[in-house]
C-alpha cells in the first residue's frame, strides 16, 4: 500500500479511532502498512506523532515497513516516525539486510519485502503479548511500555 505524507490527517484519524475503540474491539496491534517510498532521515512533522505516542502509552504495538528501495540515509514514512517501530528485512536464510537500512530500523525479519516483514512481526507480537499475559510475565524489566518490552524480547 502506498501513500504520501499528505495522508497524515487521514492516518491520524484512523489512529484516533483505534485509541477510542481499542478496548471494545480488543485491538492490540496496528500494522501501519502504507508507505510513501521516500527516504526520510528523521521524523516528518504532522498529526500522527501524538497518536503514535498515545498508542504506545496504551500498550498498543504500532509498526510500519521501512521500505524496499535500498535507501541508506533514511526510511519511508510512517516508519520514520519516533512513535512507530520500523521493520526492515533480511534475505531469508542469510544475515544480509538488503532493503532500506538506517539507524531508525528497529527490527529486521526474514522476508522478501519489508511489508511482509512487518506483517510477520505484527503476528509474532500478538502471540508474544498473549504469552506474556497468560504467563503473568513481568515485562517491565524489558521496557518502559509493553510495546518497548516486546521489541526488546523479540
Amino acid at each position: 500500500c502506498h501513500c504520501n505524507v499528505s495522508d497524515d490527517k487521514t492516518v491520524a484519524r484512523a489512529l484516533q479511532w483505534v485509541i477510542e475503540h481499542h478496548k471494545k474491539y480488543r485491538i492490540t496491534t496496528v500494522n501501519l502498512a502504507p508507505v510513501d517510498d521516500l527516504e526520510h532521515a528523521k521524523p516528518v512533522p504532522g498529526q500522527i506523532e501524538g497518536k503514535l505516542k498515545k498508542l504506545r502509552a496504551l500498550g498498543i504495538w504500532v509498526s510500519a515497513p521501512a521500505g524496499n528501495h535500498k535507501f541508506t540515509k533514511g526510511i519511508s514514512w510512517p516508519a520514520c516516525q519516533a512513535g512507530c517501530f520500523a521493520i526492515g528485512a533480511v534475505r531469508p536464510g542469510k544475515d544480509e539486510v538488503f532493503l532500506d537500512r538506517h539507524a531508525k530500523v528497529d527490527l529486521v525479519v526474514p522476508a522478501g519485502a519489508t511489508s511482509s516483514s512487518n506483517a510477520i512481526t505484527c503476528g509474532a507480537v500478538m502471540v508474544l503479548r498473549e504469552a506474556i499475559e497468560k504467563a503473568n510475565y513481568n515485562w517491565k524489566t524489558h521496557g518502559e511500555t509493553l510495546p518497548d518490552a516486546m521489541l526488546a524480547i523479540l
